[in-house]
C-alpha cells in the first residue's frame, strides 16, 4: 500500500537574475573599463605585467600630480612603488571602454 502523505513536491528553481561579480582581474577591468590599484598591492601588479605582456590590458602610472603615464612593456617593473590604472586595452576602438552594458 502506497501513503500518499510522502509524496514530495518538486519545484522549478528560478535563475537568479543577479549578476555575480567578477572574479579575476581580466573580468574586473573588461567589465568597468579600468581598474585603480594602490602602490601596495604587489600581487595583483605581478599579475598585471603578464596580461600587459600579452596585450590585454594597458599599464598607466600614476605620478604624484596625478596625471597618469602610459607604461611600456619592460617599464612597469621599475614603477611598482606607485599607484596604477589599469584599462582594457583598444583592440577595436578607445582603450579603457568596458564591455559591459550600461547600468539602469
Amino acid at each position: 500500500m502506497i501513503d500518499d502523505t510522502n509524496v514530495i513536491t518538486l519545484k522549478r528553481r528560478h535563475s537568479s537574475k543577479t549578476a555575480h561579480p567578477p572574479k579575476t582581474i581580466l573580468e574586473r577591468i573588461y567589465t568597468a573599463g579600468s581598474l585603480a590599484l594602490p602602490a601596495d598591492d604587489v600581487a595583483t601588479k605581478m599579475a598585471s605585467l603578464m596580461l600587459q605582456a600579452l596585450g590585454f590590458i594597458v599599464i598607466d602610472e600614476i605620478l604624484a600630480d596625478g596625471t597618469p603615464r602610459r607604461l611600456e612593456r619592460g617599464q612597469a617593473r621599475a614603477a611598482m612603488d606607485r599607484p596604477w590604472r589599469l584599462a582594457k586595452a583598444g583592440f577595436a576602438g578607445e582603450i579603457g571602454v568596458p564591455d559591459a552594458p550600461p547600468r539602469r
